[in-house]
């Protein structure tokens, strides 16, 4: 019973991986992400421009069988369509049984009708928020460019996350308040309570992404990179935000001292941060208080 629940989510998130290649392909930057008319018309291959029939459209299984070729005209597909139609399938199963466990509730049948109502809005703000994550790290990709509607939708998501763990933190196991569990209290600020810790996430957050867009004058990151800071504190809060940013320019470090070396990008060549920024927030969530209690570690703290 068990695993064919988790498994019809995860057939559920392949169908909205599927609906996210559609908005991704069809995207264009100067419309809005969901605009009507851009999602309208039948599927069709990139290449020879043939409709789609229906068992073409199956995800996933769709690009297995067909070995990842357009059956008419024989092109290679996009890696894409397996991706993100595969993390979808992982998000809509994975973020409830995390949070299952994250939350002390070692029981797989707690998400099937054992939790409270409030738990249930809990998991699927979180779900909405990985879901935006996956999208606007494509459209980073591929556009070098970060939809306001999106920075929008990841702040109310964590506006209503910070609203929901501040009035039922009592029903939560100790320290889960945050992902770095018991390290959020040395690194508290002023006595912080939870919506405190989510506005001062955003606050400090965006004034140090702003701080470096202005002294950079926009050539280390855009202001799109400052927004997705902003909406990142208020979804994260203090001191989880500090992390992920920390984490972020480590890895964007990483990353573009690897491009220059293979030679495919120059020091005045352009890297979307905003990936940056999601894969910080996703090692954050899911390994925070490892990543604290592993640093400590290293000078015999624990």
């Amino acid at each position: 019973m068990v695993t064919v629940f988790y498994l019809l989510l995860f057939v559920f998130g392949l169908a909205i991986g599927s609906f996210f290649n559609v908005v991704l392909w069809r995207y264009q930057p100067e419309f809005s992400l969901l605009k009507t008319s851009n999602l309208r018309g039948r599927s069709h291959c990139p290449y020879c421009q043939c409709v789609l029939r229906w068992f073409e459209l199956v995800p996933l299984v769709s690009f297995i069988f067909q070995k990842g070729r357009c059956r008419r005209c024989g092109h290679p597909l996009s890696w894409q369509y397996p991706l993100v139609e595969s993390a979808g399938g992982l998000i809509f199963a994975g973020v409830p049984l995390f949070f299952n466990f994250f939350f002390h509730q070692n029981n797989w049948f707690f998400f099937i009708g054992q939790a409270p109502f409030w738990y249930y809005g809990l998991v699927f703000l979180w779900i909405m928020v990985f879901l935006s994550w996956l999208l606007l790290t494509m459209i980073d990709l591929k556009h070098f460019i970060i939809p306001n509607g999106l920075n929008l939708f990841l702040g109310m998501l964590g506006v209503g996350i910070a609203v929901i763990v501040h009035f039922f933190h009592d029903y939560l196991w100790p320290f889960r308040e945050y992902f770095v569990q018991q390290y959020a209290l040395i690194f508290s600020l002023f006595g912080q309570n939870i919506l405190m810790g989510h506005l001062l996430g955003a606050l400090i957050a965006f004034l140090f992404f702003l701080f470096v867009y202005l002294v950079t004058r926009g050539r280390a990151m855009g202001l799109g990179d400052v927004k997705l800071a902003l909406a990142l504190g208020l979804v994260l809060g203090w001191p989880d935000i500090g992390l992920t940013i920390m984490l972020a320019f480590i890895l964007g470090g990483i990353a573009g001292l690897f491009l220059l070396l293979r030679h495919k990008t120059t020091m005045k060549g352009r890297l979307p941060f905003g990936p940056f920024l999601v894969i910080g927030s996703l090692l954050t969530v899911l390994f925070g208080e490892r990543i604290i209690s592993s640093y400590f570690s290293l000078f015999g703290i624990n």
